[in-house]
């Protein structure tokens, strides 16, 4: 039975495990904020957990247990895994997915061909893993309609309790909605035991609220889209408790990655309780991450994790919007930008040449985004007659880029170029065209509104000391 909640302080005041199967009535949007999951737990020695969870979730025994992992990695899960739940006796087959010695993509083809391998005696799914595997077990569950839990492997990004998941299709990462995991598991010792790379992946993923928040206000504030700053109120004391903690969590201390697990847990609930939207945890960091993916599957740039990517992104954006703060409203003049604006149709000739076929994409962006010649001048006049009242409202939201950048390398996180395989003209191509290759409206759309890109992207990569000198 799912339990009801009115009073937000009480809410808030609940753990992790204890938020699971809740409902709150919003007293800030008016929704209900549902959290769907039966059974969440960070913890220690969580796989001698598992024979309770199964039948608490499906009311019986599982036939056979499917247990989803990346092959890659299959020799440090025979150690940390394997040997503790066969021990269980559980009746279990192993399903495998991608290639020792090459990283796992979260490709919908791979998780068809999973789907449709699958025998019909699993009835009862596992993700072993960290972002990619929880997202093709999430896919494949969804096809097969099949009840799943996760089992982290790494403190290394947030949508274990996320109800999307992101699969890429024809070289392009999209945002699918599939069905919620009935349990996650973050074992703190298993988590510790991650490459420490991926534990700052997961910091940084987190410390992308910061920007992302403010982003989703931008958006309230200019395009009248939906907010709610209840999800950013979940994640403060976590925030603050692992940022603390970030320099043991460099060390892998298993205790610091209790709290880090946590801190995962309430982040992947701050999307959950909108139904998947991930504006609370997504913003123009994550475009730029995802563009940076881009330059991987098009251009043949090198692949680095999810999270490594966000951080680069948050420092940047967050230097993005102290830039903007500086900016005089009264040195833009609508008529100018309106004169100087460029066409639909010269911005799709542009596309073409840049990416060729996947210029496309990018049109259909624009063609959703682009707000018509005739409303423009009234559009930007309205940005700045509400300047500083726009910018009360973001602050709150946003955290000092020098802030951002000590606790991310006080935990020994990447925080320059070189640590990507990035350089400064791939993360201007980020900064420039970001706006074109997501829907989500941020503040890289509002730099092209006011005419202050292409000019200022250059200001943003050396302001943002992510250049190596």
């Amino acid at each position: 039975m799912v339990e009801k909640f009115l009073d937000v302080e009480t809410y808030l005041d609940l753990s992790p495990s204890q938020l699971a199967n809740t409902t709150l009535q919003c007293p800030y949007c008016g929704r209900s904020h549902s959290i769907p999951f039966k059974v969440v737990k960070a913890g220690h020695d969580l796989v001698n957990f598992i024979p309770q969870v199964v039948p608490e979730i499906t009311g019986k025994e599982a036939h056979q247990i499917g247990i989803v992992y990346d092959r890659h990695i299959e020799e440090k899960l025979d150690d940390l895994f394997f040997r503790p739940f066969n021990s269980l006796g559980l009746p279990s087959v192993r399903i495998p997915l991608g290639e020792r010695g090459h990283l796992l993509e979260p490709a919908v083809e791979i998780g068809d061909k999973a789907a449709h391998d699958l025998s019909d005696a699993v009835d009862f799914l596992i993700g072993v893993g960290s972002g990619v595997i929880s997202d093709l077990t999430k896919w494949i569950a969804t096809k097969r309609n099949l009840p799943y839990i996760l089992m982290g492997t790494a403190a290394s990004m947030n949508a274990y309790t996320s109800i999307t998941g992101t699969m890429t299709e024809n070289n392009i990462k999209t945002s699918k909605w599939l069905d919620p995991a009935s349990g996650v598991l973050l074992d703190s010792t298993l988590l510790a035991s991650a490459p420490t790379e991926m534990t700052c992946a997961g910091i940084c993923d987190l410390l992308a609220r910061n920007v992302s928040n403010a982003d989703w206000k931008l958006s309230e504030i200019i395009r009248r889209t939906y907010f709610c700053p209840f999800p950013f109120m979940m994640m403060k004391p976590y925030q603050e408790r692992f940022s603390r903690q970030s320099s043991a969590l460099g060390h892998n201390e298993v205790t610091a990655m209790q709290d880090l697990g946590e801190a995962i847990l309430v982040s992947g609930y701050s999307m959950t309780v909108l139904d998947g939207e991930t504006s609370p945890s997504s913003g123009s960091e994550h475009v730029i991450s995802h563009f940076f993916d881009f330059q991987h599957e098009v251009f043949d740039r090198p692949k680095n994790l999810h999270g490594t990517q966000v951080g680069i992104g948050t420092i940047l954006m967050s230097t993005a919007f102290e830039i903007l703060r500086q900016v005089d409203p009264k040195r833009i003049d609508p008529d100018d930008l309106m004169q100087r604006r460029l066409s639909q149709t010269a911005i799709s000739r542009d596309h073409r040449q840049v990416f060729g076929k996947y210029g496309k994409v990018f049109d259909k962006v624009i063609a959703k985004k682009r707000i018509p010649d005739d409303s423009y001048r009234d559009y930007i006049s309205l940005i700045l007659d509400s300047w500083d009242d726009m910018w009360k409202s973001i602050n709150p939201y946003l955290l000092p880029s020098k802030t951002i950048r000590q606790i991310m390398a006080d935990a020994g996180a990447v925080t320059n170029l070189s640590g990507i395989h990035r350089s400064p003209n791939d993360t201007i191509q980020a900064l420039l065209y970001g706006a074109n290759y997501r829907s989500r409206y941020t503040i890289l759309d509002l730099f092209w509104e006011l005419g202050l890109f292409p000019k200022l992207a250059t200001q943003i990569l050396v302001q943002s000391k992510v250049i190596d000198f």
